[in-house]
């Protein structure tokens, strides 16, 4: 063989083995092949590590977006009814209390105007001739006004020469007072009284019933007697 032939040879074996390359290993994988079908792993992003000493926030919690200035007028406005509903109910309170001590100051002032007048009726037509004078200066008490004026006059001009006279004793009794006109400070009452009369020339009791009716004033924390009227 001619030294051309075998250069033309190597050439052509060289060639070939650059362009197929050699079988690899069995059980191995080429290098190239690896690197070819292998995908480039990409970089992780970098996150800022915690502030030392302060707990990472949830994921949540970093995602939420910010609370509007429009949701907080709206929370003030919903407690806008509440307080003048409680408003509205104190008030309510204050008038229902009031309501319920004007009755109850009023009842007070009756039940004392009516006991005074029950008291001071029964006293007042009340008698007898041998303690006429005391029972007089003790009535007196319970009287005022004019009236009282006009009750010391008819006892001394009329009443006491009468009962001495004839030796009378009379027992009154209210069996019972109606409140007829009432304001403040101020009462007037209807009394059926029943009298009881014995005397020199009536040996058994005679028995009257009238009505009368009374004014009652307060003065000071006392109610007494300022007019009377018989019928």
């Amino acid at each position: 063989m001619s030294s051309s032939a075998s250069r033309t040879r190597r050439r052509v074996a060289g060639e070939r083995s650059r362009t197929r390359p050699s079988e690899p290993e069995r059980g191995t994988a080429p290098a190239v092949r690896t690197r070819e079908t292998r995908p480039t792993p990409r970089p992780a992003p970098a996150v800022d590590p915690p502030a030392q000493g302060r707990p990472e926030p949830a994921r949540a919690e970093r995602e939420a977006p910010p609370a509007t200035s429009a949701a907080r007028p709206r929370r003030s406005r919903l407690f806008v009814p509440w307080i003048a509903l409680a408003a509205a109910l104190l008030v309510l309170g204050v008038v229902a209390g009031l309501s319920l001590a004007a009755p109850t100051a009023q009842a007070a002032q009756t039940r004392a105007a009516t006991s005074a007048a029950r008291t001071g009726i029964e006293q007042m037509l009340s008698y007898n001739y041998k303690t006429i004078d005391a029972q007089a200066a003790q009535i007196e008490g319970l009287l005022t006004g004019s009236f009282k004026r006009e009750f010391v006059q008819a006892m001394d001009q009329d009443i006491k020469p009468l009962a001495v006279k004839n030796k009378t004793v009379v027992q009154a009794r209210v069996s019972d007072v109606g409140v007829m006109e009432e304001a403040e400070g101020r009462v007037k009452v209807l009394a059926f009284v029943n009298q009881a009369t014995v005397g020199a020339d009536q040996k058994q009791p005679a028995l009257d019933q009238n009505r009368v009716i009374a004014t009652l004033t307060r003065v000071g924390d006392r109610w007494l007697i300022s007019e009377v009227q018989a019928f």
